[in-house]
């Protein structure tokens, strides 16, 4: 997937994402970073807004318009943009999308926003909850809402920059729309002592277990995505097993620069594809999806 100068919004790099699958409506439903080529702050998120696509088959793609907007009062959490969606989830054929919330102009403090449809989710702009959902000391993003089979509970999971560092955090409530129904933030993914910088760039709840993806970058440079997974939605999460993984390297075109960011599509309680932001024409990033090839 691409945004050329022919597209709607014009040139323009795709970054975070989450992809979900709406029964009723027979789609799946894109919620993304566009931020146009001509922006000073391209490739990053700031003073951005989310947007929203959809697709019935995860290749032709319809946009739609501006999903989660900013705010627009002085007093607004999320003046100065929203970025960051890692993963969204479905209530009462709603779609909840979590976003990482801007409020200065410099940038500098962070907290996450909950944005909600009603049951056509192409109708928008969307809802958002008036306050923060978490608000922690340092900065908020790469923001993910991840519920289980039976909707009982819906689990938050961000990363914080704060005094202790980059950590993956997990936030739990009944009534996610309401900021005073979430628990107390417990840190359920800490950085290996070589990793220098850790993003929450996917999440998801499959056959029974909780899955994080997971940017580390190194101290002594390079990166690589950690995929960990736990029965208990608090942890303790564990590296994936090498040879359970869902996406073989022999089952990704060659010659394709991949830029991190990465998303599960699940349909049906079945992991169906892997979407990543790839390297494109010039600085442009763009989409681009695998199905997913499960080892024996």
């Amino acid at each position: 997937m691409e945004l050329t100068k022919r597209s709607d919004m014009g040139e323009a790099s795709l970054r975070e994402h989450t992809i979900v699958w709406h029964p009723a409506k027979r789609k799946y439903y894109l919620l993304t970073d566009v931020i146009s080529l001509n922006s000073k702050y391209h490739p990053n998120t700031y003073e951005s807004e989310i947007h929203l696509f959809s697709s019935k088959d995860l290749s032709n793609w319809h946009y739609h318009g501006v999903a989660i907007r900013k705010g627009s009062t002085t007093e607004a959490y999320d003046l100065h943009g929203v970025a960051s969606p890692v993963a969204a989830t479905l209530k009462d054929g709603k779609i909840l999308c979590p976003f990482s919330a801007r409020r200065t102009e410099k940038f500098t403090r962070r907290s996450v926003g909950l944005a909600y449809s009603n049951n056509d989710p192409e109708q928008i702009p969307w809802n958002k909850t008036e306050q923060p959902i978490s608000d922690l000391v340092g900065e908020d993003d790469d923001t993910a809402l991840v519920s289980d089979a039976t909707c009982d509970q819906f689990h938050l999971y961000h990363r914080t920059a704060g005094p202790n560092g980059y950590q993956i955090i997990h936030r739990t409530s009944s009534d996610p729309m309401q900021f005073d129904s979430w628990s107390n933030a417990v840190v359920v993914a800490p950085p290996p002592k070589t990793v220098r910088a850790q993003e929450l760039t996917g999440a998801t709840f499959v056959e029974g277990a909780y899955h994080l993806f997971v940017i580390e970058h190194f101290f002594k440079g390079g990166a690589q995505i950690a995929h960990l997974v736990s029965p208990c939605p608090e942890g303790p999460f564990q590296s994936f097993q090498k040879n359970e993984r869902y996406l073989q390297p022999g089952d990704q075109p060659r010659n394709v620069i991949y830029s991190g960011h990465i998303t599960p599509v699940v349909k049906n309680g079945t992991l169906a594809a892997f979407f990543w932001t790839v390297s494109q024409k010039g600085k442009r990033y763009g989409l681009l999806g695998h199905p997913v090839q499960k080892s024996p």
